[in-house]
C-alpha cells in the first residue's frame, strides 16, 4: 500500500461519497484523518467507525468564521498538516436562463471560494508539514462543457486553474494538484433529483462502460497525498472513464 503512515490529513466533503471512501482508504493506510462537513451527527458516527487519529470538526467550507475555527482545531491538534483534500462540492442542474444568482454564488462559494478560503487558512501549517500535498477534487466538466451546469462547469474550470496557480505559487514546499472524475455513484446524484436507472444509465457515455466508484477516485487521492508522487504539481488528471477522449 501505498506510505501515509502517521500523515496528518483533512478532507473536506467527508459526510458521503468520495470524501466518506478517501477517509476510509487514508486510515486504512496509517493516516490520522480530519473529517469535515457541515453534518456533525454524522462526522461523529463516522469517526467513531475510523477509530484511531480520526477526528471530525463541521464547517461549512463557504463561511471564512468556519474555515478560522477549523484552522485554530487543526493547529491545536496537531500544529502542522501533511495533506488538504478538498473534496466539498456541490452541482445544479440549470442553464443559465434558469441559474439565478442564489444558484451561481452558492456554487462558487462552495467549489471554488471553499478549497480558496481553505488553502490560505490551512497553507501555513501545510507549509510545516511532512512532504505536504494538497489535492482538489474538481469534474471532467472544468474541462468538457455540457449544457444544462453552468455554474457547476465554470467552478470546476476555476478550481483547475487555481491548482495550477497554487501549484506555482507554493513550490517547492507544498505539491498541489487535482482529479476530474467523470460520473461516480456518489449521493449527488440523489440531491438533483436523478433515479439509480438514470445515474446507472450514464455509464454509457464513458468509453469503460460504467459509472465510476468512489474507490477509483479515492485511489489516485492516496497516490497524491503519498510520496510515491513526490515529483507531481500543478497536475490536473482525468480519472473519467475515458470520457475526455470522447
Amino acid at each position: 500500500m501505498l506510505e501515509v503512515r502517521n500523515r496528518r490529513v483533512i478532507v473536506t466533503g467527508a459526510s458521503s461519497g468520495i470524501g466518506l471512501d478517501a477517509a476510509h482508504l487514508l486510515a486504512e493506510a496509517g493516516a490520522e484523518v480530519g473529517l469535515v462537513a457541515r453534518r456533525a451527527e454524522k462526522l461523529e458516527g463516522i469517526a467513531a467507525e475510523l477509530g484511531g487519529g480520526a477526528w471530525w470538526h463541521a464547517c461549512d467550507v463557504a463561511d471564512p468564521d468556519d474555515i478560522a475555527s477549523l484552522a485554530t482545531a487543526v493547529e491545536k491538534r496537531w500544529g502542522a498538516l501533511d495533506g488538504l483534500v478538498n473534496n466539498a462540492g456541490i452541482a445544479a442542474m440549470a442553464t443559465l436562463d434558469d441559474t439565478d444568482l442564489a444558484t451561481w454564488d452558492r456554487t462558487f462559494d462552495v467549489n471554488l471560494r471553499g478549497p480558496y478560503l481553505l488553502c490560505r487558512a490551512l497553507g501555513p501549517m501545510l507549509k510545516r508539514g511532512t512532504s505536504p500535498a494538497v489535492v482538489n477534487i474538481s469534474s471532467s466538466l472544468g474541462d468538457r462543457a455540457i449544457a444544462g451546469m453552468i455554474a457547476y462547469n465554470a467552478s470546476k474550470a476555476g478550481l483547475n486553474h487555481l491548482t495550477r496557480c497554487l501549484a506555482l505559487e507554493w513550490a517547492p514546499a507544498v505539491r498541489v494538484n487535482a482529479i476530474m472524475p467523470a460520473v461516480v455513484d456518489t449521493p449527488i446524484h440523489d440531491a438533483r433529483g436523478m433515479s439509480r436507472d438514470q445515474v446507472e444509465g450514464m455509464g454509457a457515455i464513458h468509453p469503460m462502460g460504467r459509472i465510476g466508484r468512489p474507490r477509483d477516485i479515492s485511489t489516485m487521492v492516496l497516490y497524491l497525498l503519498s510520496d510515491a508522487a513526490s515529483w507531481m504539481t500543478g497536475a490536473v488528471i482525468p480519472v473519467d472513464g475515458g470520457i475526455l477522449v470522447t
